[in-house]
């Protein structure tokens, strides 16, 4: 499964880099899916990024592992912009790391995955 992922507004990529090495570092997460940093595609709401993250996540990966990522990845950056997670043309845009969000993420990447 395809996802993307970028920052809602522009900081200069430090966000965006940031969720990026912390997906790297993520031992599960590197062992279930390819992740990439790159320039947007210019179509529907990308237009204008600086970067974003791509991940190709494998069937066996539980999209509530996903999730977690982030959500504890969100913990220590509250202030954090929101980010929006993209899959088939679908996207949830999440500004916290609360049961909601993790929630949220999860639906999605479920959804998709049907």
């Amino acid at each position: 499964m395809q996802v993307q992922i970028k920052v809602a507004e522009d900081d200069g990529g430090t966000t965006l880099t940031d969720l990026y090495r912390w997906f790297r570092e993520d031992d599960d997460l590197r062992r279930h899916a390819e992740v990439r940093l790159r320039p947007p595609r210019q179509t529907g709401g990308f237009m204008g990024a600086l970067e974003v993250i791509d991940l190709v996540l494998s069937q066996g990966f539980a999209a509530a592992n996903f999730a977690l990522a982030y959500a504890a990845w969100r913990a220590g950056r509250p202030a954090a912009p929101a980010v929006t997670i993209t899959v088939d043309g679908v996207s949830v845009t999440v500004r916290d790391g609360s049961d909601e969000s993790v929630r949220q993420i999860v639906e999605l990447l479920r959804s998709r995955n049907d």
